[in-house]
């Protein structure tokens, strides 16, 4: 197996504990804001930032098990855990997106309906929105140097940094609006001025929703078993077939799966001579450090057959 660079799993793991402090901070500050405000698009940023001090946290731990190796009980290694910490990662979000979303449509019904809604208190919107996004680009900034540090194949650094950048963008887009909001009186929208913070709360809903969607379908890919996008079996079946050339060895069939941060490759061998195991052993570790250059972090293994495993 090609393992992260020296040094990697301690980067991951300052920078996640750097983000559960952050993400902590920020969650306490919008639901502090949101409470001398009243606005529910402060409450959905606080929210979401609590999502990433709770997710970082349970990262942390994830982090320490994915690079163990294998062992009896898990006799594929422990690569599965950080696809499912993506899985129920994104779950939580859509759920807590999904609730601001009918929320905010309940609020925009009642109040054509003509039910009161209370005014949104905006004084202190300015400094709170301000000091949020400061936050979350620095938030990203380390997270996505630390990937790139690590080895660039932390799934969960990865996952961290776009959170912290759309709770960024979430922050300032929320602050700016309700800000502007007071500018609509003199237009002729100016009957979006009461339920602006809950039209605000379903904009950003929807703009947000396809990150969590999208990662929850990649996960999902991934701990279903699925294989990888079919570009990249092509790339890793020829840079195989390239080291296999003039070995009378013929490359049968390869397949290419991820999870997590580790890509495992099975290739289908087929000798034209006889082989011991000592033989095997030096090609499988030829064959995994090759894929290892072009894959980051893999598991490489080498079956010999005399017929392709998925042929009609």
């Amino acid at each position: 197996m090609t393992h992260a660079p020296p040094g990697a799993r301690q980067i991951e793991r300052r920078s996640l504990q750097i983000g559960v402090a952050a993400s902590l901070v920020m969650a306490v500050m919008g639901i502090s804001v949101y409470a001398l405000s009243g606005s529910e698009a402060l409450l959905l940023d606080g929210l979401y930032s609590g999502v990433m001090a709770a997710s970082s946290w349970i990262a942390t731990r994830i982090g320490a098990n994915v690079v163990r190796p294998p062992d009896r009980a898990y006799p594929y290694g422990y690569d599965g855990q950080e696809a499912l910490y993506v899985l129920f990662r994104s779950l939580v979000l859509i759920g807590i997106l999904s609730v601001a979303l009918i929320t905010a449509g309940t609020t925009i019904v009642n109040h054509l309906a003509g039910q009161a809604v209370a005014a949104v208190q905006l004084r202190p919107v300015a400094a709170y929105a301000g000091l949020m996004v400061v936050l979350c680009l620095a938030l990203a900034w380390r997270h996505e140097n630390d990937w790139r540090r690590s080895g660039r194949c932390s799934e969960l650094l990865r996952t961290e940094a776009r959170a912290a950048r759309i709770d960024g963008l979430i922050s300032g887009v929320a602050g700016a609006a309700l800000l502007g909001a007071p500018l609509l009186e003199s237009t002729p929208l100016r009957a979006l001025v009461p339920v602006a913070d809950s039209v605000l709360v379903l904009v950003l809903a929807l703009v947000v929703l396809p990150e969590p969607l999208q990662q929850f379908w990649r996960a999902l890919r991934q701990t279903a078993g699925a294989a990888c996008d079919p570009a990249l079996i092509a790339r890793t079946r020829a840079a195989v077939q390239e080291l296999l050339s003039g070995m009378s060895t013929w490359l049968l069939d390869l397949t290419v799966m991820k999870v997590g941060r580790t890509t495992f490759v099975v290739a289908y061998l087929n000798p034209a001579m006889p082989v011991d195991g000592p033989w095997l052993d030096r090609l499988r570790e030829r064959i995994d450090q090759r894929c290892g250059e072009l894959l980051g972090p893999v598991r490489t293994e080498v079956i010999l057959t005399g017929q392709a495993p998925f042929t009609p």
